[in-house]
């Protein structure tokens, strides 16, 4: 019976990840982002993008490696828009996200 319920389970969760994140606040999808780093794909990224978003396999790329070089961040947020900044005070990206149909989506990603 115990083996039969870890099947169960198992297959629940492996069910469970087929299902596509809704990210219900701009520093919930900016924190997705950030702590998923390792094992973001380039397709993962990019369906976070808004319909109007014009990112690309350039700026996923540049995203990663920012992040990769600074692993402790800190961030302003204002409205839909994040600041993030090195622990030295050093800009390191200025997100933009819009709502589409009840999700964020990241609109717009500048580095400076």
């Amino acid at each position: 019976m115990k083996k039969v319920m870890i099947v169960l389970s198992f297959l629940f969760l492996v069910g469970c990840g087929e299902q596509t994140l809704t990210v219900r606040s701009t520093l919930e999808g900016d924190s997705y982002l950030r702590n998923n780093l390792h094992t973001l794909t380039e397709e993962q990224f990019l369906s976070f993008a808004s319909v109007e978003s014009d990112m690309d396999t350039e700026t996923y790329e540049a995203f990663k490696q920012r992040l990769y070089e600074h692993e402790q961040t800190r961030y302003v947020l204002m409205d839909e828009r994040i600041y993030r900044y090195t622990v030295e005070d050093e800009l390191l990206y200025v997100a933009d996200w819009v709502e589409e149909n009840g999700i964020h989506k990241l609109d717009n990603l500048v580095f400076p």
